[in-house]
């Protein structure tokens, strides 16, 4: 159950007594009322802009009034931190200080103030209409204001006016986003004639333009980008997404959506361990209102969050991929907690477990065999000739029938077992043989992989990993494993250096997070 915080009258406190999660993980419902004298609210004062810090433990949220709190997720406090008196429209707070903000106001200016202190920084002074978008790079050095018309980029050490993009015509071409991209010290720019152009961020030099198809224009309106600044996905009013690759200028793959997916507003990447920033999950807000969030790789609709009666009207995600926060059309402010969320999706495998006779049936059948294997039929043959009958084992919900056996049905089974046992060799041969057909990838051959591995005993060190990768066919399921590695030592290896002594602490370390997997996995390992 989540929890539901009222800030009415509030100024700072807890945000939740007792941390519950909701429905996909919503963890706190945050609302703004106004009440008349007899404490019957009369209306909602609506949040409009959100921001995380660089850590993505804290979070910014203005509403209309211009009240700027600060909620802290890890420490389970929020405070208001400021007053402007009139609503803003763009934030950031991951700048390198991680006490200050920038708010983009109304008059087209954008001030920066510093939460601890509570006093105000700076004023950045140039736009000449609304600035719709405030991006920070990745060292918190460099900030850029993104206006319908013009772009401008600040040092926030001195907060100076660096460099400035304008449109020259102005009719036909609209400025829809200027950000940095990871990694690299590139600025994308995109258009409204779908045009993607990228600069340096030092001299704001042109460097390329991303050649997007004029037959059929995407009209794109919503843009993401990895950690690692290789992979753009766009997406707009259509039912396609297109994956460009950075690093070769080229659209190497286009995604066909449901067709309930009419247009896509905005787009976001979500982080997770073991991905290296190269970002599989794609969070999609769509013209329904509804957040959902896809494997781009595997085109697999994960799950979704929000419902069309409110619908969500911007969300963003934290730099770590834990907390989501969404603004509703109702003026609510939804935080969710992503981290429960991926847990549900990649919980850890069913231990196996071997089923076991019950008491009666031993006592009523001395003489009878069970083969029993997960999800298969256990199959029981008596001396005595009795009559077909099926049983069921409430316990493990496994069927076991009872199947009566002439004498000349034992001599077949006999046979069978003897041609088995007398064919082994050859029955080895032809699983090599089929075994050499698995589909490797390009430059392995399984022949020549087999005689190195006769003759020398082992792969070379440099691609040993890879090769057994591919002749294995791991599933390389990670968020099962970290499922498993978050569960903790067990309890059976605590003691593993004293049973096993290692002059490498390391691989110790090592070792015992492996087993203890493992044992989480299985009880009877």
């Amino acid at each position: 159950m989540h929890n539901t915080l009222e800030l009415h009258g509030k100024e700072s406190g807890q945000i939740w007594h007792r941390k519950g999660t909701g429905k996909n993980g919503l963890l706190v419902n945050v609302l703004h009322s106004i009440f008349n004298v007899a404490d019957v609210p009369l209306k909602t004062v609506h949040f409009l802009q959100a921001g995380f810090d660089r850590n993505g433990e804290r979070l910014l949220a203005v509403d209309q009034r211009g009240n700027v709190y600060v909620f802290d997720l890890i420490r389970n406090k929020f405070e208001l931190v400021h007053r402007t008196g009139t609503s803003c429209t763009a934030v950031a707070f991951n700048l390198r200080n991680p006490s200050e903000f920038l708010i983009a106001m109304p008059d087209f200016t954008v001030k920066c103030f510093d939460a601890d202190k509570k006093e105000f920084v700076a004023w950045l002074k140039g736009h000449s209409t609304p600035v719709k978008e405030i991006s920070v790079d990745s060292n918190g050095d460099f900030c850029i204001t993104t206006s319908a018309e013009i772009a401008f980029l600040w040092e926030l050490k001195t907060f100076e006016r660096k460099r400035k993009l304008t449109i020259t015509n102005k009719n036909d071409v609209c400025l829809f986003r200027a950000f940095f991209c990871p990694v690299s010290n590139y600025i994308l720019t995109c258009f409204r004639d779908d045009s993607i152009l990228v600069w340096d961020a030092r001299n704001l030099e042109f460097k390329y333009q991303l050649a997007v198809p004029e037959k059929n224009p995407p009209f794109y309106r919503a843009f993401a980008v990895t950690n690692d600044g290789s992979i753009l996905v766009c997406g707009g009013k259509s039912s396609y997404l297109q994956i460009w690759n950075l690093e070769t200028h080229k659209l190497v793959k286009i995604i066909e959506l449901p067709k309930t997916i009419k247009e896509i507003k905005e787009m976001a990447f979500v982080s997770q361990s073991f991905d290296g920033g190269s970002h599989k999950i794609i969070a999609m807000l769509c013209q329904d209102g509804i957040l959902r969030f896809a494997d781009i790789e595997t085109c697999r609709d994960l799950f979704q969050i929000g419902q069309e009666t409110d619908s969500i009207q911007h969300f963003l995600l934290s730099s770590n991929g834990k907390f989501c926060t969404c603004t509703l059309v109702s003026g609510q402010l939804h935080i969710y907690d992503l981290a429960t969320t991926w847990k549900e999706l990649n919980r850890a495998p069913s231990p196996i477990v071997r089923a076991l006779r019950s008491n009666e049936d031993f006592h009523n059948d001395t003489n009878s065999q069970i083969t029993c294997s997960k999800g298969s039929t256990i199959t029981r043959s008596s001396r005595s000739r009795i009559t077909s009958s099926t049983n069921t084992v409430t316990t493990n919900k496994l069927a076991i029938k009872k199947r009566s056996h002439s004498a000349s049905d034992r001599l077949q089974l006999k046979q069978h077992y003897a041609t088995r046992i007398s064919d082994k060799t050859s029955v080895s041969s032809l699983m090599l043989d089929q075994s050499a057909f698995r589909n490797l990838p390009e430059g392995l051959n399984f022949k020549k992989l087999y005689k190195i591995l006769r003759f020398y005993g082992e792969y070379p060190t440099k691609y040993r990993a890879f090769i057994w990768r591919c002749l294995l066919r791991l599933p390389e399921n990670h968020a099962a494993y970290a499922a498993l590695v978050e569960k903790g030592g067990h309890l059976t290896f605590t003691k593993l250096q004293e049973q096993y002594p290692l002059k490498s602490r390391k691989l110790l370390r090592i070792m015992q997070r492996v087993l203890s997997a493992l044992a989480h996995w299985s009880s009877m390992i």
